[in-house]
């Protein structure tokens, strides 16, 4: 196996088991994700119409109810990012030693809304996790604002 310094071929990486170890909790937290951000919206977009609330205040609820749910999912990536730190052979997380559980919920929120600030960087297979956060929180948000656009056309009416 290749150390650190060299890059490693592809059957070298094939045959990685923490390469497929990381491939595997990836999946699981984007699932994750996924599952309840799509049982969260269906959830309210069943549950929306009977909310005993004006027109704005209703949007308001509803814009609430997304950001809650948007720091579920970071935080469901972030304890997956600081568990996978836990195994120095998965990679670990630079800027952050150790890494504490704040630390991996922060680049969790900064990989999720793409910001990035650079400050933390991952180091090793622990980069398929930000680097797949960062496509789902973009899916995940883009998918909120239409669900609000189109809730917005049905309650908020020009006064």
């Amino acid at each position: 196996m290749a150390n650190r310094t060299e890059t490693p071929d592809l059957l070298t990486a094939m045959a990685s088991v923490d390469h497929w170890l990381m491939l595997a909790i990836t999946t699981a937290l984007v699932g994750a994700a996924v599952f309840l951000h799509y049982e969260a919206l269906e959830r309210v977009n069943y549950s929306i119409q009977s909310w005993r609330l004006g027109q704005r205040p209703r949007v308001l609820v509803l814009i609430c109810f997304i950001m809650a749910l948007h720091i579920a999912e970071i935080w469901i990536f972030g304890i997956g990012i600081y568990l996978a730190a836990q195994f120095p052979n998965l990679g670990h997380i630079a800027g952050a030693e150790p890494l504490m559980l704040l630390d991996a919920i922060y680049v969790s929120a900064v990989t999720f809304t793409t910001v990035g600030y650079g400050d933390l960087t991952p180091d090793g297979p622990i980069r398929l996790i930000l680097g797949t956060e960062a496509l789902t929180g973009f899916v995940l948000v883009t998918w909120s604002a239409s669900f609000t656009y189109l809730e917005m056309q049905r309650y908020w009416r020009p006064r």
